[in-house]
């Protein structure tokens, strides 16, 4: 059976004393390696990941193995020089059997192999080195494929960067090989998958005994042995039991499907993390459309991934479930119709597979009887809530409009539960939102409601939407609000308005006006841009540029200011494939002669702030969006490969009267070549009524992030403004109020670009657990996992878990490695840990009973422990002054910078 995936061991083993390390092997498209990043070592195929997907497995400590068929060609059809090198083939994989002794076979397999191991994977899984069986058929012709196989293999080894060599079976030729074998894989052991007819079966006894003597004599070696055998992820149960009789046996396993399209089981069992949404891109792009804009943000809340796909064009044929916990479409009836291959679909996966139906229902009449629906007629007349007034506790009442035709939707109520019902003057009855085994459905005008002045509400609480109908697992949450097990306080600023002149004595320039009363005030991490147009020879202004260039200097020379940029021309749009109404603002700043060129909005005016403007040692590295800030993924990417970090856009504004959720966005929009990070809450211009009046209402910011924090902390503190906010007296005074009242907060401040770093990474954390029943957590960069109180306390090694704090909505980890294993429990343990600090911990080791540590405090240090009645406390080598006070210490320092310690404890 063919093997399209990678081996990886750093060890070998003959008896396992604890599991071996894990791993995949994994042929199918690679989008994302959120699940890769699950295991210890991953097996793909090399054409189906990027150079980037292999740093990003590398940053967190896993093994990458490019597979390598060595006996057969996979191709349709031979390159002419192989041709004479194929005697026969592989009808049951439709490829082409290779005379190994072939010089022009070998030689192609060294420059393929050596193709591999120069892009960094780690080492090669050779696959098909049986497949001579083919053709040879007498004991000297199979002898001689033999010779050149075991040249084949050593000549693998020979390649510049000696690559960690997995081999599928070819047990006769592996006492030839004068090279070190890393692992031997062997699939089929006890489950086999038959690829012609597609089906799955138990192994003969015969075949069962062979082949595990066969492994038995390659753990006498000293190798390592890894048991590849067939069970869908459809049954995990059974996975989990397969894969613990096989480490039970002395094995690695990997347990997968027949032909390694789906994320398996080995030594642990990855957490099905993404939730597949369906949108339409008829009615508009995805970071538009409802799926996006709605249900994004409590999935991610929930600590799963978002994954919208535009109906007309997912490939219904080939899905990888086990990367779904679950389903929902936000679409029109004309959707339905438009793509019947959606409805044929959802009949595969229906009561295996959550789903959530919102806004219309499928018009498959046989899907809609399986599931206990009918749909037939309409309501007629006033309309009016029958049951489910509980759900809908909001200050705008349900209406129904009467120009449009609400539909009569029945349940079957032995299987459904009706959550919000309907009626008519006839006493027709309808069910708008109910849930039930398979999921459920919220019907329009449910669940957001369209108002006059062009906003949107939701009508129901959409956290509980989520919990009641999608049925998605607690699991630990992957968080960007929160650092050191304190919320994350950011500050940045736009450019606009840098070159105009503010209402207070002498007219200076709004810049001047931040400079002296916010920028030089306020000496906690701060992200200060500028629009090259305004301030540059090459703008608006250039007779002005000089003046305005020297305070951007003076600004940027500050030492807590971080550089951005935000563009060259202020593009209001960046998306010109639509048509858009460009009357009020126009497409960009009125430059003359100039046309959107977007390499010189993003890279160019880079290149001029660090040539122009930066100080020595000082490199602006953030581009903050313009305008509507909506860049597509194309846009998105030239900041990608300039190795550029982007912030700006989303819709997050609330305040105490108008705290409705349609308007807190997710914390990013994902693409598979680029992230677009949004500004956690939005600026003053919401506060402001677009800076038409009340210009202190920035001040009622404070009022958003209390919101944002409690019950759940769905933000961070993010202060966020333009320049413009110097101009006037009130203005100003209300921005000072925002920083007076965040200073005060217990927090960890950060740059921008810091945040954007992690919350990049937000959805690329693994989630797995091993089959004794531990959670294993895999961050690429995130620092922070909120625990929900009901999984209980986090359990784990100091030197697995720096600590934890306690949040408003559970606690709050504080993570010191890529990869985190931890269970909980209903006691809070006793043991030492970190409960907070405003500074990032950047070293946390534990030598014997001591843990050695490191963090970096861009404002005055602030570090505390709790559980520390047997310890001592070292700063910078000596033994620091502090006090005890309910089993907790804390360390104030008068200054910021790099502080290292150590903390001894007898109970660790």
């Amino acid at each position: 059976m063919r093997l399209a995936l990678l081996l990886l061991l750093s060890t070998t083993f003959n008896v396992f004393a604890k599991p071996p390390p894990s791993i995949v092997f994994y042929y199918n498209n690679i989008d994302s390696v959120r699940e890769l990043i699950n295991y210890d070592r991953v097996v793909v195929n090399a054409n189906l990941i990027t150079d980037k997907q292999i740093k990003t497995l590398h940053n967190v400590g896993s093994l990458v193995f490019a597979y390598i068929s060595v006996g057969e060609y996979d191709g349709e059809i031979l390159p002419k020089a192989l041709v004479s090198a194929s005697p026969a083939r592989n009808e049951n994989w439709q490829s082409h059997a290779m005379t190994l002794s072939n010089p022009a076979w070998q030689n192609h397999l060294l420059i393929e192999a050596k193709k591999m191991t120069d892009r960094g994977f780690d080492g090669l899984f050779l696959d098909t080195l049986d497949s001579y069986y083919l053709f040879a058929d007498s004991e000297q012709e199979q002898k001689v494929q033999q010779q050149a196989l075991a040249q084949i293999i050593e000549s693998f080894h020979q390649l510049p960067n000696q690559p960690k060599l997995i081999l599928n079976r070819g047990f006769e030729v592996i006492p030839k090989i004068n090279a070190p074998i890393y692992a031997v894989a062997a699939e089929s052991l006890y489950d086999s998958y038959h690829p012609v007819d597609q089906t799955y079966h138990k192994v003969s006894e015969n075949d069962r005994t062979w082949l595990a003597s066969r492994l038995e004599e390659v753990k006498t070696l000293g190798i390592e042995a890894i048991a590849i055998d067939y069970i869908p992820a459809s049954d995990r149960e059974r996975q989990k039991a397969a894969a613990q009789r096989l480490i039970d046996e002395g094995y690695t396993p990997y347990i997968s499907d027949g032909l390694l399209y789906e994320f398996g089981t080995s030594t642990i069992q990855p957490i099905a993390k993404r939730v597949l949404g369906f949108y339409d891109s008829h009615y508009g792009a995805m970071n538009s459309s409802q799926c996006h804009r709605m249900m994004a943000m409590p999935i991610e809340y929930n600590g799963y991934v978002p994954d919208c796909q535009d109906v007309n064009s997912f490939n219904f044929s080939q899905v990888d479930m086990s990367r779904y916990a679950a389903v929902y479409t936000w679409l029109e009836q004309a959707s339905f119709q438009r793509v019947p291959a959606l409805s044929q679909w959802l009949h595969t996966i229906i009561f295996k597979t959550p789903v959530l139906f919102i806004n219309q229902l499928p018009t498959d009449n046989v899907l809609l009887v399986r599931l206990g629906i009918q749909s037939s007629g309409n309501l007629n007349g006033k309309i009016t809530l029958t049951t489910g007034n509980d759900w809908l506790k909001n200050r705008y009442p349900l209406r129904f409009s009467p120009f449009e035709t609400q539909a009569k939707v029945t349940i079957d109520k032995t299987t459904i539960t009706p959550l919000i019902t309907i009626k008519d003057e006839q006493q027709n009855t309808s069910t708008l939102f109910f849930k039930a085994a398979w999921g459920g459905a919220i019907l329009n005008p449910l669940p957001v409601a369209s108002l006059a002045n062009e906003t949107e509400v939701w009508q129901i609480d959409p956290f509980r939407l989520v919990d009641e109908t999608l049925q998605l697992p607690v699991i630990p949450a992957a968080d960007a609000t929160t650092e050191s097990g304190r919320r994350i306080l950011t500050s940045h600023v736009d450019g606009d308005g840098f070159p105009s002149k503010s209402w207070f004595p002498g007219k200076p320039y709004t810049a001047e006006v931040l400079l002296e009363h916010v920028f030089k005030k306020y000496t906690f991490p701060q992200t200060v841009s500028v629009i090259e147009g305004e301030v540059g020879k090459r703008g608006l202004y250039p007779k002005e540029s000089p003046q305005l260039e020297a305070i951007a200097r003076k600004i940027f020379k500050l030492p807590h200011i971080e550089i951005a940029s935000h563009t060259f021309s202020h593009p209001f749009f960046w998306d010109f494939d639509k048509s858009i109404d460009s009357s009020v603002y126009g497409e960009n700043l009125p430059i003359s002669g100039y046309t959107v060129d977007y390499n010189n909005e993003i890279i160019g005016t880079i290149n001029y702030i660090n040539k122009n403007l930066a100080p020595k040692g000082k490199k602006a590295r953030l581009i903050l969006w313009s305008g509507k800030a909506d860049p597509k993924e194309d846009i998105l990417a030239i900041a990608e490969k300039a190795n550029l970090l982007n912030v700006n856009g989303g819709n997050t504004y609330v305040v105490r009267g108008d705290d409705n959720f349609t308007q807190v966005s997710p914390t990013i929009t994902w693409y598979p070549s680029a992230v677009h990070v949004y500004a956690p809450v939005l600026n003053e211009n919401l506060y402001t009524n677009l800076w038409t009046e009340h210009h202190d209402g920035y001040g009622r910011a404070v009022e958003t992030f209390q919101l944002l924090g409690e019950p759940r902390r769905l933000k961070t503190i993010a202060i966020y403004y333009h320049m413009y906010s110097g101009a006037y007296p009130a203005s100003l005074k209300g921005l000072t109020n925002v920083y007076d009242w965040a200073i005060q907060q217990k927090t960890t401040p950060l740059y921008l670009s810091e945040y954007a770093e992690r919350a990049r990474t937000l959805y690329e954390t693994g989630i797995a657990k091993t089959l004794s029943g531990d959670w294993k957590i895999t961050t690429t960069g995130i620092k922070s996992i909120r625990v929900p109180d009901m999984l209980g306390y986090p359990v784990a090694p100091l030197s697995e878990l720096a600590g934890w704090n306690k949040g408003p909505d559970g606690n709050y980890l504080i993570l010191n490695q890529p990869r985190t294993r931890l269970h909980f429990s209903l006691i809070q343990p006793k043991t030492p840990r970190l409960h907070s600090s405003n500074a990032q911990l950047t070293k946390w080791i534990k030598k014997g009973k001591s843990i050695q540590w490191e963090f970096t405090s861009h404002v005055p240090f602030e570090i505390e422990f709790t559980n520390i009645n047997q310890c001592t406390f070292h700063l910078n080598q000596t033994l620091a002054r502090t006090k005890i006070k309910q089993n907790t210490v804390r360390y104030k320092s008068n200054k910021a910078g790099v502080f290292q310690g150590s903390l001894t404890c007898s109970n660790i």
